[in-house]
């Protein structure tokens, strides 16, 4: 069930790169929480309610009352390639580790991508879903570590920078 969820948040990844509306990535967004959340909770973690509370709901609520520009900018060619080889690196160079661990360094990858098109608060909400999905796959992990994975700091800190400035 976690590779499932893991493989899935990795597709709405893509589908976030193609969105052209904030409540779009929004949603992909909310539903990428979702899959983390639960491939959290079939490792066993208890944490899966907190990331599904803020990864999934609260976080993408927030973000969605803060941001002011409803449109996105459409991804350009470049892009696309540097995605393409982002998922050829990510499935070669991880694979061996399993389906979670890769899917979830894509969605970390793919994440930063939309981070650094412009999208900061978005692509950096997604590349910490995609480090709940590493987290998630690698067994027996400190639960500091599970901690540390599943607080979305960097994107409440961007959020909370984009609250004041409005």
């Amino acid at each position: 069930m976690s590779a499932f969820a893991a493989v899935l948040a990795a597709l709405l990844s893509i589908g976030l790169l193609c969105a052209r509306r904030i409540e779009t990535a929004l949603w992909f967004c909310g539903l990428q929480g979702m899959c983390a959340a639960v491939a959290l909770g079939a490792s066993g973690s208890g944490f899966a309610p907190a990331v599904l509370v803020l990864n999934a709901v609260a976080f993408p609520v927030v973000a969605w009352r803060v941001l002011a520009d409803p449109a996105l900018s459409a991804p350009s060619p470049r892009s696309w390639l540097l995605a393409a080889v982002l998922l050829v690196v990510a499935a070669a160079g991880f694979g061996s580790f399993g389906n979670g661990i890769a899917s979830g360094i894509t969605v970390v990858l793919l994440g930063l991508l939309l981070a650094a098109q412009g999208t900061t608060m978005i692509g950096l909400l997604s590349a910490q879903n995609g480090v709940v999905l590493v987290a998630a796959a690698i067994p027996d992990l400190p639960l500091t570590s599970v901690v540390a994975a599943a607080i979305p700091l960097l994107p409440a800190i961007c959020l909370g920078h984009a609250w004041l400035r409005r």
